[in-house]
């Protein structure tokens, strides 16, 4: 009688096991399809204040499908990379990565960057020829 219990058992737990494994293995393949694909965006922070007219933007969208910088397609390579950059306008600027992903979803993050031009060179308004 105790073989059998102790069969039994062991049974229950490998089947268990086994049953809990096959629906974390789903739930970690479907959670791209439930909260869209990750978008790691590496480019200054928000309410940065930059002293250059180009911003780099770059960052990895895995699973997407297409992404845009200010509503303009960027490429992206095989393995989600992507590697642009945008001219900012002296002043306040709002620079939007978005992302559409294979099932459809949608992300946007949107950051706010400050862009103070650099000093011009000095001119010498007088010249040796003016007394």
């Amino acid at each position: 009688m105790r073989k059998i219990i102790g069969k039994l058992t062991l049974i229950t737990i490998l089947t268990s096991c086994l049953v809990i494994g096959f629906f974390g293995l789903i739930a970690f393949n479907i959670k791209d399809m439930l909260f869209g694909s990750p978008l790691k965006i590496k480019m200054v922070a928000d309410g940065t204040t930059v002293d250059t007219a180009y911003l780099p933007i770059s960052g990895t969208a895995k699973n997407a499908r297409q992404i845009s910088i200010n509503s303009r397609i960027v490429s992206i390579d095989r393995s989600g990379n992507f590697n642009d950059g945008v001219i900012l306008s002296p002043g306040y600027n709002i620079v939007e990565v978005a992302e559409r992903d294979q099932f459809g979803k949608e992300k946007k993050e949107t950051i706010r960057v400050v862009s103070v031009p650099p000093p011009t060179v000095a001119q010498n308004t007088t010249s040796p020829y003016q007394r």
